[in-house]
């Protein structure tokens, strides 16, 4: 099944730039499936400098069209170069644009949400969240009407991988490979009171995945079937298995054995698992199989027509964040333009549009800010916001670049 990958000096030079750069970004290698030789060795190496790291960058780039790739393959080499060059220059502290940083790094020109598409926001989030009380207030009595508790927080959570596993094997006849596998567990870190995050995928390798969950950040019944499809089936593991397979095994493509968190791989990723679950699920069955299954108060939570609408407007809240940071980062509007931007459509309080503001002045979020949100919004141009299987699969099992799209 998972065949003896024949790695090129050039591809090994390729994977060591990878693994060099991650000696000096903590995560910037989310994963790492190949030849372990070369991780030993990059782990017994001192810190190499930015400048060497650059010039071994410029190497590659000099020698790729010599490799004799097709045309296909040398683009997306060409775009994964400029994206470690450009994070070797931020170790350099050379001073990137943002909108600059953003082609280099993730193949993707930044543009903001057409408002058009939030007209009418406030008055969709009102319909949809009726009740007494501000929408933050409103917002806050469902998230303790709606939460998780830790508990049940695995057995929720093993309920919907396997709903989301049986639905995927359903629509993708012969996808999935025989031996894949995820181990589902809870965080045990003593420090798990600093983790910030409700669950997490480290793909193994061999079509195994880690997806552990953190029983102390606030889950909610009503996002278990979408982090279950992001991070498992047909979201990150199914993606990363099958490309594994076809690419990295049966096609000898090294660049296929390890993700960089600063890269066009990770906007395309990002974008196959936010949309995975609708793939799987109209909003009615969302919504439907959310109540049955895992509702701790079925008879007193909102009418079915009533969460639907709701499950529709998360996206287009998203997209009001997105053109948030936009103008914040790109547009550079004051602290009090941006205020004044998020009080016109009178759903957060000043509070909240501050607080956001105060994590936009953070490097690390604000660069961070755009990717999710981008990786959907190219494919829901593309395929629309519930893609067919037969073009989701497309996605899942081909390199496939933000600007192919």
């Amino acid at each position: 099944m998972f065949k003896m990958v024949n790695i090129t000096k050039f591809g090994e030079e390729y994977l060591l730039l990878a693994l060099r750069i991650g000696k000096h970004i903590k995560g910037y290698v989310d994963f790492y499936i190949g030849p372990r030789i070369l991780q030993d060795r990059v782990n017994i190496e001192g810190l190499a400098s930015p400048n060497r790291l650059l010039t071994d960058c410029k190497n590659l780039q000099n020698n790729l069209f010599v490799q004799g790739y097709d045309k296909n393959r040398e683009r997306y080499l060409e775009k994964m170069l400029i994206a470690m060059s450009t994070t070797i220059e931020s170790l350099i502290h050379t001073n990137i644009p943002i909108e600059e940083q953003f082609l280099r790094l993730y193949d993707v020109v930044l543009h903001p949400v057409n408002e058009v598409e939030l007209e009418n926001l406030k008055e969709e989030v009102d319909e949809a969240y009726k009740g007494q009380g501000s929408l933050e207030e409103r917002f806050e009595r469902l998230r303790l009407k709606r939460k998780v508790p830790k508990d049940k927080v695995f057995t929720f959570f093993k309920r919907a991988l396997n709903i989301t596993e049986n639905r995927t094997e359903e629509l993708f006849i012969d996808l999935l490979p025989k031996n894949q596998q995820i181990s589902l567990e809870l965080t045990k870190d003593e420090r798990e009171d600093n983790i910030k995050w409700t669950c997490y995928e480290w793909y193994l390798g061999k079509c195994r995945s880690r997806l552990v969950v953190n029983p102390k950040f606030d889950l909610y019944w009503t996002n278990l079937l979408t982090l279950c499809a992001h991070e498992g089936y047909p979201g990150h593991h199914t993606e990363f298995s099958l490309k594994e397979l076809k690419l990295y095994h049966d096609l000898n493509q090294f660049e296929h054995s390890v993700l960089l968190i600063n890269s066009p791989k990770l906007i395309i990723s990002e974008g196959i698992a936010d949309l995975a679950v609708n793939v799987l699920f109209s909003y009615r069955d969302q919504v439907e199989i959310g109540l049955n299954e895992f509702s701790l108060d079925l008879f007193n939570d909102d009418p079915l027509e009533v969460m639907i609408a709701q499950y529709r407007l998360k996206h287009k809240v998203s997209s009001f964040w997105y053109n948030f940071a936009y103008h914040a980062l790109i547009d550079n509007y004051t602290d009090e333009e941006l205020i004044s931007y998020g009080k016109y459509y009178e759903i957060f309080s000043e509070n909240t549009l501050r607080n956001q503001i105060k994590r936009l002045n953070d490097p690390v979020y604000s660069v961070n800010s755009f990717t999710y949100n981008l990786g959907m919004n190219i494919i829901k141009k593309r395929y629309g916001e519930f893609p067919s299987a037969k073009n989701f699969r497309t996605l899942l099992i081909n390199p496939i670049l933000p600007s192919d799209l």
